[in-house]
């Protein structure tokens, strides 16, 4: 069920932390933004760059006077933080995300985190993977541990 408000609404300041985790963790997924950052297609500071999206993706819901009509601005401001890392996304991507981070900025409204709660344990889940395959590799093969991790 998507009931998305009508008129201004206003984010308490509970509301706004965790949008703005939701946005990071969102954008952080979005494979489009995490090459660019990890290959560093925006230069050296693709990551501040891709930091300054987030930023201004929570600014416009925070300045937002009517959620209604809030996909083509958002969509503007995640095709600009692309623009800024030399990136194009023509995949429909663009519009995927800009419609989750909607969806996710109604949720947070209506006080609804489940969304951000489940990108914060899918994001714990991969890290102690991780974790656990270095652990793993080390007590059989040191040797190839300590190649990997200076590789």
């Amino acid at each position: 069920m998507d009931s998305r408000p009508s008129g201004p609404a206003m984010l308490t300041a509970e509301e706004m932390a965790v949008l703005n985790e939701g946005i990071g963790l969102i954008l952080s997924r979005w494979t489009a933004m995490r090459a660019a950052v990890d290959n560093g297609w925006g230069g050296r500071d693709s990551h501040l760059k891709a930091e300054r999206t987030v930023s201004n993706a929570l600014n416009y819901f925070i300045h937002l006077k009517d959620p209604t009509m809030g996909f083509d601005g958002l969509a503007d401001i995640l095709e600009n933080g692309l623009n800024e890392l030399n990136t194009v996304a023509d995949d429909g991507s663009l519009e995927e995300v800009t419609e989750t981070l909607l969806d996710l900025y109604y949720e947070c409204l209506e006080g609804n985190y489940q969304r951000v709660e489940n990108l914060r344990v899918t994001s714990s889940q991969t890290s102690a993977r991780v974790v656990k395959v270095f652990v793993a590799v080390f007590f059989r093969h040191s040797i190839l541990l300590l190649s990997f991790v200076y590789i």
